[in-house]
């Protein structure tokens, strides 16, 4: 297995082109990294994420905490799941770990053995990761993000003070952004009639895009404790407990406070009818989540769960890189 690097993106023909097997075959390996078990997931996915179950729809949109809306697209069916989730996490990986920035990344794998290996799971697994690489072809994820604020008029640029009343103003800041996380991906299918079919040689193209957006934007998390959560909602608890005690670390602050409501609208995504009968059910479910990532996966995570309007996080030790940069999200409020 290696990566390989792509010329600039306007410069490759899309794949079904005929020169596309010129274009894979050009391409120079990398080194392989060293092994490790530490991953990466883009730190956006700790706001807003994959759903959790096969929703068999071509777009899922998703609200998440402060503001923030993801919507994730896909010609057959959106990435969902656990199985999306670790693909996702070697894919950001791939490309964090890159020699060469902002351009696309090849993954190249001699067979599916290679990348189940890599994703630590059992051949038994090959289907549901099969399905997940068919949900990544041509995907992407659109992320907007609205924040309201207060400021005196006088810091504003461009706005004729004379038009506007005298104090603070309210100002709605929009970010929106859309990323493909493949450019393409080419496989063989070998069949023998005694023994059956099987995939190998196999290539995945991850955008420049979404290369450079993983090269920015990645929280360093312990793959082998990820793989070993069983719920995709925990994946997500765990990713985000990370996230935020690296940033309690890096701000100085002893402690942060997260309402219960924060919470269920993070995790959980209520939908307008049922949301106030089941957010008590669902933050039940989140301090479930919680206290077994912290008894078998995070010990040394300092939480407190006693308070029933939300749960305050206290400095903890930090399970991996404390010192990365790519802890930063797009926006550090999240």
């Amino acid at each position: 297995m290696g990566r390989k690097r792509l010329p600039p993106e306007n410069n490759y023909p899309a794949i079904g082109d005929e020169a596309t097997n010129e274009l894979f075959a050009s391409l120079k390996a990398e080194e392989p990294p060293p092994a490790t078990y530490m991953s990466y997931i883009p730190s956006f996915f700790t706001t807003a994420s994959l759903p959790f179950k096969n929703v068999n729809k071509t777009s899922f949109r998703r609200k998440g905490s402060n503001g923030v809306t993801l919507t994730i697209t896909s010609p057959f069916n959106v990435p969902f799941g656990k199985f999306g989730r670790l693909l996702l996490s070697v894919l950001t990986t791939h490309a964090v770990l890159s020699k060469n920035k902002r351009v696309p990344v090849m993954i190249e794998y001699n067979a599916l053995a290679d990348l189940l290996r890599e994703l630590q799971l059992p051949k038994q697994r090959g289907r549901e990761i099969r399905e997940q690489l068919e949900c990544f072809k041509g995907a992407a994820f659109c992320f907007e993000q609205r924040i309201e604020t207060f400021q005196k008029r006088e810091s504003l640029r461009g706005i004729p003070l004379d038009s506007l009343s005298e104090g603070d103003v309210r100002v709605e800041t929009t970010t929106t952004g859309s990323i493909q996380f493949t450019s393409g991906i080419q496989f063989q299918k070998i069949t023998d009639d005694r023994n059956g079919s099987w995939f190998g040689n196999f290539k995945i193209i991850l955008s420049a895009d979404f290369a450079a957006f993983c090269q920015s934007h990645a929280v360093p998390i312990n793959y082998s404790v990820y793989k070993e959560i069983s719920s995709a909602s925990g994946k997500d608890i765990y990713a985000w407990l990370v996230y935020r005690n690296n940033g309690l670390n890096d701000t100085g602050k002893a402690s942060v406070f997260v309402s219960r409501d924060k919470l269920v609208e993070q995790f959980m995504s209520l939908d307008s009818e049922s949301g106030g009968r089941l957010v008590s059910t669902y933050y039940g479910r989140i301090g479930d989540e919680i206290k077994e990532i912290k008894r078998r996966y995070y010990k040394e995570l300092n939480v407190d769960l006693s308070d029933p309007s939300g749960i305050t996080l206290f400095k903890s030790h930090t399970p991996v890189l404390k010192e990365d940069t790519r802890y930063a999200l797009i926006t550090s409020t999240i």
